[in-house]
Parts: structure tokens; sequence; C-alpha cells
């Protein structure tokens, strides 16, 4: 590997580094500030009981429980399965990794937050509300998977499609926690940036470890 290409390389990583301390930078913001948001936080759970209605509450509900944060690991257990079946392990074990340690890191904040989830939720949800472990979990799942099928299509078209599913579903997601009640606006942009730090530092990792494999192989060529 020439010169000039590992410089790029280590540039590369530093600028996904930066990214991922942005992101939990902004996310600790929220965490330390929430007291700033509550009237926003009242502002919308006030206003989220005029839009909703009987038709498109099952709706929400399945969604809930589609992207709940252990049907997601599941789900990521059968995908990293199959992408191991098909020789794709370093794609599968990062899946792994990134799904478990952004539920290890919403437990955690969860835990340390102790923040009770509004009164008049229409569905019931037992766990301490800040950050959304529903909204981070699906930033992750969705932008692994993303990330996979960026590297592996070339073509335009179905790498816009891929963006805009990536941005679309979590977004869907998170406003789904809201309609539902058991959510402040601050805890869904608190699970948002939560989210993108593990997704970012995930990627990160993935590209360090291929960066090296490469690099050790084009060492070896080169001594040959």
């Amino acid at each position: 590997m020439k010169g000039p290409h590992i410089l790029k390389v280590i540039n590369d990583n530093r600028k996904y580094l930066v990214v991922s301390l942005a992101f939990f930078g902004a996310f600790l913001c929220v965490l330390l500030f929430r007291d700033q948001l509550l009237t926003f936080d009242l502002a919308v759970n006030c206003w989220v009981p005029t839009i909703q209605s009987g038709w498109a509450t099952p709706i929400a509900i399945a969604i809930s429980y589609a992207f709940d944060t252990y049907s997601l690991l599941l789900t990521s257990l059968v995908v990293a399965g199959y992408l191991f079946y098909k020789n794709y392990r370093p794609q599968s074990i990062l899946l792994l990794v990134a799904m478990g340690g952004n539920a290890v890191f919403v437990a955690l904040f969860k835990t340390l937050v102790h923040s009770a989830r509004p009164l008049d939720g229409l569905i019931l949800d037992s766990s301490y509300s800040f950050p959304s472990g529903h909204t981070a979990a699906s930033i992750v799942f969705c932008g692994v998977l993303a990330y996979f099928a960026y590297r592996h299509w070339k073509t335009p078209k179905p790498r816009t499609l891929l963006i805009i599913s990536a941005v679309a579903i979590p977004s869907i997601v998170g406003f789904d926690r809201l309609y539902l009640g058991v959510h402040w606006f601050s805890d869904v942009l608190g699970g948002g940036l939560l989210g993108l730090f593990c997704l970012t530092l995930s990627i990160l990792i993935f590209k360090r470890l291929i960066d090296n494999v490469t690099m050790k192989s084009n060492i070896r060529q080169d001594t040959q």
C-alpha cells in the first residue's frame, strides 16, 4: 500500500471519529440540558392526542413491537447468521457488535437517568424513558445494513433508495414513540443521537479492521 493511500485511510478514519464523537457530544448536551426542553416536551405531548385515531393506533402499536430493541436484536441474529453463512463474516460480526453495544448503552443511560415516561401512553411500557431504545436501535440496525448495501451496490439509484430508507424508517419509529405517548420528544432526540453515535463508531471500527487486513495483505505482496 502506497504512502498517500495510507494517509487517506488515516484521514478518513479521523473524520469518522470526529463525527462519532460529535454525535456523542450532542447526546450528552441533550442529557444535561433536558430541563430546558421541558416546555417543548410538554407541548408535543399535549399535541399528540389531537392526531391519534382509531385506524392509525393499531399500526403504531405494530411498529412499536416490530422495532422493539429485543425484536431487532433477534432479527439481527437471524441476519447475522445469514451473512455468516454467505461468507460475509466481518459484516455479520459488526452487525451483532453494533446492535449489542447500542443495547448496552441504552440500558446504561436508562438506568443512570431514571426518567419517568408520560402518563398518557396508549400502551404500557414500564422501563425508564430516556433515551428511546426503539429510535436508537432502528438507527443502528437500518444504518449498518444500509452501509453494507451501499458498499456493495455501486449504481446511484439503489444507493439513493438506501439513504432514503435508512433515514425514513428510524424517523417513522421515532415519531411512532411520540404518537403512542410513551416518550417525550427529548427521549427520541437523545435516542437518535445515541444511535448515530453507536452506528458511526461501529462503522469506524469495521473500517479500521478492514483497512488493517488490507494493509497487511499489501505488505506481504510487496515483500514477495
